[in-house]
């Protein structure tokens, strides 16, 4: 099973390799100054050794003339040699870097073809020549083999972008939580559908589970797996409870909430999870007659009664008949979680899958889409004074096996937060 890249870890780098690029080449610069500076036969001054440092700064930067020109004729021919659209190539670009290197080329190809007396050579202007269609000829070679392109560059650009998918999946579906959450009335005020909080009580008091021994969440949770097989669905979730490790359940009853939709009557299911704490083990005192014999007060012969309170004493029980011995006891609690299907993952899940002939949408395209679609809706749910108190998002990795049980583990260490947080806030 093919393991890809935990889709968290993506972030752009935000030109940082630049400062160790320019660092590296300076170090290569500097050692072959300082090897030629030592192994000169001529004394070490001054003088000389600005005249080297120019006369090889001059030799590095006579490729740039060449190479900026092959370049420009590539990118007028990617224009199907159309100048509006060949300067759409160059518009993100900043007006004062073109200029300074349109000054910087320009000067440069003035010294390359001008001799000492300022006059134009025909042998230079030729190797100016032969050197620009070699430049060409790398040029056209790199963009074919697509060796300048950069992936971590291009998600970056992905990201800031404005025309992708993820935004308006999170607004359509922030739209139906919301709907759930705080309900949906006519316009003269009656009520279509119940606020979440009152639909969870009455599912509470009709499904009778609001004793000690149950825990239901007052939240919504939307299960984001992070996974390269598991989309958290509904049928995937009550498949696993068969899986070995898997001790959760769906519930038979969901929570339904009816509301209109462009005039036509909708029902929402918000799913139940039960899941049942790993039982723990707690030692108390006893004050109670568990170990108390029936027989010890009735009457009957010495021998008896004897033979009675030394069963009495190896029990730990008082003459009273009370029991004294530490024992343990086992707790554990039922716990009921609400979820909503997360359906516009599944969508980006199904792109993924499609062949390329119908839509080209790689697994790389689908991490970026992942994680944007996660903070877009995670921003509309904290911006929104209601829903931020209804709603939680669950990010959890399901890359593991199958059978280790890693649904219920990751959903067990949820819960856990969940009655941490409202135990601080009570």
């Amino acid at each position: 099973m093919r393991k890809y890249s935990k889709i968290y870890k993506i972030k752009p780098r935000e030109k940082r390799g630049r400062f160790w690029v320019l660092s590296f080449f300076a170090g290569i610069f500097a050692i072959q100054m300082g090897c030629s500076l030592c192994c000169s036969s001529e004394p070490i001054q001054f003088e000389t050794v600005v005249s080297d440092l120019i006369s090889q700064l001059s030799y590095l930067v006579l490729p740039l003339v060449p190479l900026h020109l092959a370049i420009y004729l590539l990118h007028f021919r990617k224009a199907n040699y159309d100048l509006k659209t060949f300067n759409k190539f160059f518009a993100r670009i900043n007006m004062k870097t073109k200029a300074g290197v349109s000054v910087l080329v320009m000067s440069i190809f003035l010294l390359i073809v001008l001799d000492d007396e300022s006059k134009l050579e025909n042998g230079k202007l030729l190797d100016l020549v032969i050197q620009s269609i070699a430049a060409a000829v790398a040029v056209m070679l790199f963009d074919c083999l697509k060796i300048q392109r950069n992936t971590v560059e291009d998600e970056g650009v992905v990201a800031r972008a404005k025309h992708h998918v993820a935004p308006g999946l999170a607004m359509a579906y922030f739209r139906y939580i919301e709907n759930v959450v705080k309900g949906v009335y006519e316009e003269d005020g009656s009520e279509i559908n119940k606020p979440h909080e009152e639909a969870l009580h009455e599912y509470i008091k009709e499904n009778e589970i609001g004793s000690v021994r149950d825990w239901v969440s007052s939240k919504i949770l939307i299960l984001f797996p992070e996974s390269d097989q598991i989309r958290g669905t509904v049928q995937e979730i009550a498949k696993r409870e068969k899986e070995d490790g898997e001790n959760h359940c769906l519930t038979l009853d969901p929570i339904t909430h009816k509301y209109f939709s462009s005039a036509q009557p909708r029902t929402s299911v918000l799913n139940v999870i039960k899941i049942k704490d790993n039982e723990i083990k707690i030692p108390y005192s006893c004050s109670e007659g568990c170990f108390r014999n029936p027989f010890v007060k009735s009457k009957s012969i010495d021998c008896d009664q004897i033979q009675m309170r030394n069963r009495e004493s190896l029990l730990g029980v008082t003459p009273s008949g009370l029991c004294e011995k530490i024992h343990e006891r086992k707790e554990w609690q039922n716990n009921y979680v609400i979820f909503a299907e997360n359906r516009p993952l599944n969508t980006l899940y199904q792109m993924v899958d499609s062949p390329e002939s119908q839509i080209s949408f790689t697994r790389k395209d689908f991490e970026v889409q992942f994680k944007l679609y996660y903070a877009e809706l995670k921003r509309l749910i904290e911006e929104d004074d209601v829903c931020k108190n209804k709603v939680e998002l669950f990010l959890y990795h399901d890359y593991e096996h199958k059978k280790s049980g890693n649904f219920s583990k990751n959903l067990k260490n949820k819960i856990l937060e969940m009655k941490m947080r409202d135990q601080k806030d009570n």
